[in-house]
C-alpha cells in the first residue's frame, strides 16, 4: 500500500471562477522513498499557481499489487542509502509505465551513478526550489519522448538496414542461380529469418491449366503429399490471393470462409494464421507465397506484410528468370512435337549414364523401338493425324517407365528409352510393358478415329553389349530390325 498521500489544494475565490473548481494546475507525482520528510519537501516545492498531488511508496515493502497505475505526470525514485536495491523496481516501473518519465532524486550511492541510470529521464541531486518542479517534470517528459523517438528511429534504421541486406542477398544470390528450386530455397530461407514461422509453402501457376501447384513446402507434416495437389483459382486463401492479386492476413482461419480445411487434413498440420502474398513478375502473377503460424505464436502484423511484400517483388523476378532459363534449356533438348527429349540430350545422358554405371560396376539398358504401320496413318489420315499419333505414343511410353528413365524421340517414328541401373531381364520387362500399352491403346479418338499401332523393340545392356553409346545404340537397333524381319510387334534382346 502507498505509505502516504499528500495533497496540497486551495479553493479558488475569484468572482469568475466556477464553484468547486481550482484554477491551479495539478502535478501528480509518485515518490518511491522511505522518507516522509522528503515527501513533505517535494510536496511543498510547487509554485504559487500549481498544486502537487504526491503518493509515496516505501521501496522496502513495496509489492506490485500496490501499484494502481494512476495517470502520474512523473515517477520520482530516491537515490542513496534508502535505495540500495531499487534497480529491479526501477526497471519494472519503466516497463509498466512507458509513457511516464522516471526522475532520480538525491545524490548517487557512494558517489556513483545507479546501474539503472540510463532508464531515468532526469537526475536531480536535491529537491528543486519552489516554482521549478513543473518545469523540470516537463523537461523529463520531453527527454522521455525524445528518447522514445530516438529508440524507435534506431529500431527502424536497424530494421531497414537488415531488410536491405536481405534484399541484396535475395537479388544477388537468386540472380546468380538459374535453377528454380534453388532460387525458392534462397528466397524462403531469407523470409524465414525475418518472419519466423511454423510452416510455409510456395505455389506456382501452371501455365496450361491455370491451377496453383505446390512447388515447395516446409514445416508441414506430410508436406510431400502436397506436390500432387492442385488448387483452383479462387480456391482457399492462396487461390483468392492468386486470383485477386491482393495480399492478405488471416489471423484466425476459423473465422475466414476462404480457408480450406482439406489441406490440414492432408498434412496433419493445424493452421491457425496465414500471411499470404502474390508472386508478381513483370505485371503477371506467377504464384503465391504462404506463411503459416508465426513461430512466436503472435499474430501476423501489417509490418510483417510490408516486409514480405518488399522481399517477394525482387524474388518473383529472380524466380521467373530461373524458370525462363530452364524453359530455354529444356527447349534446346526437347522434341517440339512429342515434348520428349531429343537425340542431342539422349547422347549426353547416355554418356553420363555409362560413366556412372562403370564407376558403380552396375548396368544400364537401352530400348530402341520403331513403330509398325505408322506410314499407313500418314497416308490414310494425313500428317496432322500422324503427328498426333506420335505425341500419344510419347505419352504412353512416358507413363510406362520410371521418373529417372529418359525417353527420347530419336527421329521419325523411332524412340529410345534409357534405363539406368537396369539389367537385361529388367529392360525386357519394361519393353514388354510399353509394347502392351501401345497395342491396347486406341489412337486418334479426339479426331473421331480408331487407329491402332504397334512397335518392334530391340534391347541392349551395358556392359554386355557395348561400353560406349554408339555400340549400345547399334546393338539395340540390330535387335529391333530382327523383330521387324520376324513379324513385328515383339521384343528382342541383342546378341
Amino acid at each position: 500500500m502507498p505509505a502516504t498521500t499528500n495533497k496540497k489544494t486551495k479553493r479558488g475565490t475569484g468572482k469568475n471562477r466556477p464553484a468547486g473548481r481550482s484554477s491551479k494546475k495539478r502535478l501528480r507525482l509518485a515518490l518511491f522513498s522511505d522518507s516522509s520528510k522528503l515527501s513533505r519537501s517535494l510536496s511543498s516545492s510547487h509554485g504559487p499557481s500549481e498544486t502537487v498531488e504526491l503518493t509515496r511508496f516505501d521501496p522496502s515493502n513495496f509489492t506490485k499489487a500496490d501499484w494502481v497505475g494512476e495517470p502520474y505526470d512523473a515517477i520520482v525514485v530516491e537515490q542513496g542509502k534508502a535505495a540500495k536495491n531499487v534497480n529491479g523496481l526501477v526497471r519494472w516501473l519503466r516497463k509498466t509505465n512507458p509513457s511516464v518519465p522516471l526522475i532520480a532524486l538525491g545524490p548517487p550511492l557512494n558517489g556513483r551513478e545507479p546501474d539503472a541510470r540510463s532508464i531515468y529521464a532526469l537526475h536531480l541531486s536535491e529537491v528543486p526550489g519552489k516554482g521549478v518542479l513543473r518545469s523540470l517534470v516537463r523537461d523529463a517528459q520531453r527527454h522521455l519522448e525524445a528518447t522514445r523517438k530516438a529508440t524507435e528511429l534506431s529500431r527502424r534504421l536497424r530494421e531497414t538496414s537488415r531488410r536491405l541486406q536481405v534484399l541484396g542477398d535475395i537479388v544477388s544470390t537468386a540472380n546468380s542461380i538459374l535453377e528454380p528450386r534453388r532460387v525458392l530455397k534462397v528466397i524462403m530461407s531469407q523470409i524465414q529469418e525475418l518472419i519466423p514461422s511454423e510452416a510455409w509453402s510456395i505455389l506456382l501457376v501452371d501455365e496450361e491449366s491455370g491451377d496453383l501447384t505446390f512447388e515447395m513446402a516446409l514445416g508441414e507434416k506430410g508436406a510431400a503429399d502436397l506436390t500432387t495437389t492442385r488448387i483452383k483459382m479462387g480456391e482457399g486463401v492462396a487461390g483468392w490471393v492468386a486470383q485477386t492479386g491482393e495480399p492478405t492476413i488471416v489471423n484466425d482461419v476459423k473465422n475466414d470462409t476462404r480457408f480450406q480445411h482439406r489441406f490440414d487434413e492432408l498434412t496433419r498440420f493445424q493452421t491457425r494464421a496465414i500471411l499470404c502474398a502474390p508472386l508478381t513478375s513483370r505485371g503477371r502473377i506467377i504464384g503465391v507465397v504462404e506463411i503459416m503460424n508465426r513461430a512466436s505464436g503472435n499474430r501476423f502484423t501489417r509490418r510483417d506484410m510490408n516486409l514480405l511484400l518488399t522481399m517477394v517483388e525482387p524474388a518473383a523476378i529472380a524466380l521467373e528468370n530461373a524458370i525462363l532459363f530452364q524453359k530455354t534449356e529444356r527447349l534446346a533438348v526437347t522434341d517440339d512435337l512429342t515434348k520428349l527429349y531429343n537425340s542431342r540430350y539422349l547422347n549426353s545422358f547416355l554418356e553420363e549414364g555409362i560413366r556412372r554405371a562403370s564407376q558403380e560396376e552396375g548396368h544400364l539398358a537401352v530400348v530402341f523401338l520403331d513403330l509398325d504401320g505408322f506410314k499407313d496413318i500418314n497416308d490414310c489420315h494425313g500428317h496432322l493425324c500422324g503427328s498426333r499419333s506420335l505425341f500419344e505414343v510419347g505419352t504412353l511410353i512416358r507413363g510406362a517407365v520410371r521418373e529417372e528413365d529418359v525417353v527420347s524421340r530419336y527421329g521419325g517414328d523411332e524412340f529410345v528409352v534409357v534405363l539406368p541401373d537396369t539389367d537385361g531381364e529388367g529392360a525386357l520387362a519394361v519393353a514388354e510393358r510399353i509394347r502392351r500399352a501401345l497395342v491396347s491403346h486406341t489412337f486418334l479418338e479426339e479426331f473421331g478415329l480408331e487407329a491402332r499401332l504397334s512397335a518392334s523393340f530391340g534391347v541392349s545392356v551395358y556392359p554386355d553389349h557395348g561400353e560406349n553409346p554408339q555400340d549400345l545404340m547399334q546393338k539395340a537397333d540390330q535387335a529391333m530390325y530382327s523383330v521387324k524381319e520376324h513379324g513385328k510387334d515383339a521384343v528382342c534382346l541383342a546378341l
